[in-house]
């Protein structure tokens, strides 16, 4: 048994000294990390647009920058959403699909919510098919 105790004292206590377990929990670093957060947080810069739908998109970074249609924070961008048309009754895709059209080929657009550029397509059965591709 003594033994046993001899062989865990020798491996125990390199692991724990080497892991900092013999110096008090407060007296190591405890300004240290305050300072290096407090350093981090100082450094961030937000930008912020305000989009032509009214919206905003904003970043925070290091570094940023306003673009006319979107933010930038390192690199990375933050995008306004497409301003998607108001559909009217008689502009709808779903209205306007499986209807009579002329000439064969004719293109026209339509208005399909979620979808910023819908088309529609005069088949050669003289009929529109619409996408929103």
């Amino acid at each position: 048994m003594k033994r046993l105790l001899g062989v865990l004292t020798v491996l125990v206590v390199p692991v724990l000294w080497a892991c900092g377990g013999s110096a008090p929990v407060g007296e190591v670093g405890a300004g240290d990390a305050t300072e290096v957060l407090a350093e981090s947080s100082s450094a961030l810069v937000r930008c912020e647009q305000t989009c032509s739908n009214g919206s905003t998109v904003s970043c925070e970074g290091n570094t940023c920058s306003v673009h006319p249609d979107a933010v930038e924070c390192d690199g990375f961008y933050n995008i306004c959403p497409p301003t998607l048309p108001l559909c009217g009754l008689n502009n709808r895709c779903s209205q306007l699909a499986g209807k009579a059209c002329s000439p064969v080929g004719a293109t026209r657009s339509c208005c399909l919510p979620g979808h910023p550029n819908p088309n529609c397509y005069c088949m050669p059965t003289n009929v529109w098919a619409c996408s929103a591709l």
